[in-house]
């Protein structure tokens, strides 16, 4: 969100996000304007903080859709995340955020979270409805929305 602490920090370097936001807009554009078969398709994964970490898989990551959380996430999970994607309809045209569950913090405490590598801890429940937890990929795409 361009409001959020963190995208006004990151802006700070060459206009980061707003170009990774741009980005998107026009990835969308292109599906949205041309008549793509079925079978064409983009999954835009916007990861929090990226770590070095070795793969922890499904179970400990929480997806999420309208900016509104973020977190933390090894690189190896982010690129699972991407290539499971591939082989689920729930993840044709989607965008969503990607994070462990156990860093989730609301994105304007995110920044200062994760760079200290704080956990969450557990008590903010709030949630935007869209948030998406699974023990299998295919239970973690289940009902994201395009």
């Amino acid at each position: 969100k361009p409001k959020s602490s963190i995208y006004q920090l990151l802006n700070l370097f060459g206009k980061i996000m707003f170009w990774k936001i741009k980005g998107e807009d026009e990835v969308r554009a292109l599906y949205a304007a041309a008549s793509t078969p079925p079978s064409l398709s983009y999954t835009i994964v916007r990861p929090g903080g990226l770590t070095e970490a070795a793969s922890v898989g499904p179970a400990a990551i929480e997806l999420n859709q309208g900016d509104r959380w973020s977190g933390r996430i090894a690189r190896a999970d982010v690129a699972e995340i991407c290539v499971e994607s591939i082989a689920y309809k729930d993840t044709q045209r989607v965008t969503m955020e990607a994070y462990y569950s156990d860093t989730r913090k609301p994105l304007q405490e995110v920044g200062l979270s994760n760079i200290l590598k704080l956990k969450s801890s557990g008590a903010d429940t709030r949630g935007s409805g869209k948030e998406r937890r699974g023990q299998t990929w295919g239970q973690l795409f289940a009902g994201l929305s395009a």
